[in-house]
């Protein structure tokens, strides 16, 4: 069955929860105004923030230094950065560490015609602030990469999808309640679920050919195919039946302000001599400063190539990355943002400058040295 076809067969809707109101409990409640005015923050006074206490590890034995929980969780082989720094960002709004996989399993599945059906009123107020939010979702997932590395036949499965967007993920992550990374975990990738995703591809639902899965029913064709939904739709209730969801004590409204949709589309205006203007970039920074000086952790889209000289082999020009900025601090030398990495790599690897200001995989960056290939913003009110 064509998923075109398929999908008008399905009463589609993803068997998810809905986010209930802001719950009590300590956590601050408050949510920044939708539309504020940006300014830098002059002085680049110094904050830290608060991240939620690391629940990350690794398959078998943890026995190894540096340790999971004195790392950011780390990606692996995987090309979802935007969920590791999306699920960093929610991670530090809601107060509790949750798991990346969860936030890219939305990101790529959910239903996004369930987001007006949540009740709590700044969502809706949010919904209607932005009419093309459903357009917006379906253009982030039709740009996804689907990975041919064993792979040969392009099918889209979950752990074979590479890319997404921040917004739209942190959006889609108020359907259903928060999955904590003890739960479903994410370090090193998919490492946790290797043998679970070999047993998928070759398991009784995908030798049912007319079966309708209506929990990936309300993605993009792109996403599609009869075997690719069969393991799709087995993951995702994997993911239900070891996730023990809690609802989100404040609602995700991301803000998100960007130049380019991502690093390649960003060197490409740079050498077409489209350069993002210094009033642009500026008020790039004025974000980052805003959220941070509001008690945000900010992600933002950069080059990795910044961190990591490139191979002259590697085919990827761009190496477009996304991370959560956690710090600021001003030195005698100017202003730096401190930048939780998710790659996983060893600061030792990492440029000859940089690696001396890498710690456990968080780095501090230079103003300038980030500007050079800053091209989105999002944070949470």
């Amino acid at each position: 069955m064509r998923a075109g076809a398929a999908r008008a067969a399905c009463a589609v809707l993803l068997a998810l929860g809905i986010a209930g109101p802001v719950a009590a409990g300590g956590y601050d409640p408050r949510i920044l105004p939708a539309k504020p005015r940006y300014a830098r923050n002059a002085a680049c006074s110094d904050v830290t923030i608060a991240m939620p206490p690391a629940t990350h590890r690794l398959p078998g034995s943890n026995r190894i230094s540096p340790q999971p929980a004195d790392i950011p969780v780390g990606q692996g082989d995987s090309a979802i950065c935007f969920a590791y720094a999306t699920a960093d960002m929610i991670s530090q709004r809601v107060g509790r560490a949750v798991s990346p996989l969860d936030v890219a399993s939305k990101f790529y599945f959910a239903d996004p015609a369930r987001l007006p059906e949540i009740r709590d009123p700044r969502i809706r107020a949010h919904l209607r602030a932005h009419p093309t939010y459903r357009a917006d979702i379906d253009w982030s997932r039709n740009a996804t990469d689907i990975s041919r590395d064993g792979n040969p036949q392009a099918q889209p499965y979950f752990d074979k999808l590479e890319g997404g967007e921040e917004d739209a993920a942190a959006l889609l992550y108020n359907l259903g309640g928060l999955c904590a990374e003890r739960d479903l975990p994410s370090h090193e990738g998919y490492a946790h679920f290797t043998r679970t995703f070999a047993a998928l591809r070759y398991g009784a639902p995908v030798r049912a050919p007319n079966q309708c899965f209506r929990s990936v029913g309300a993605t993009v064709d792109r996403l599609r195919s009869r075997r690719a939904d069969a393991v799709n739709a087995a993951w995702l209730a994997r993911v239900e039946t070891l996730c023990r969801r809690e609802p989100s004590p404040v609602p995700l409204l991301p803000v998100s302000f960007r130049v380019a949709s991502n690093q390649l589309e960003f060197m490409e205006m740079l050498e077409a001599g489209r350069a993002p203007s210094a009033s642009t970039v500026s008020r790039m920074l004025a974000m980052v400063d805003y959220a941070l000086d509001h008690g945000r952790a900010p992600t933002v889209g950069y080059s990795w190539y910044v961190l990591e000289e490139r191979d002259p082999k590697d085919p990827d020009v761009a190496a477009d990355h996304s991370s959560a900025i956690v710090a600021r601090r001003r030195t005698a030398r100017g202003c730096q943002y401190r930048v939780q990495d998710n790659t996983g790599e060893y600061c030792a690897r990492m440029r000859e400058g940089i690696r001396e200001r890498c710690d456990n995989g968080r780095i501090w960056l230079w103003e300038e040295e980030l500007k050079r290939t800053l091209y989105s913003v999002i944070y949470l009110r």
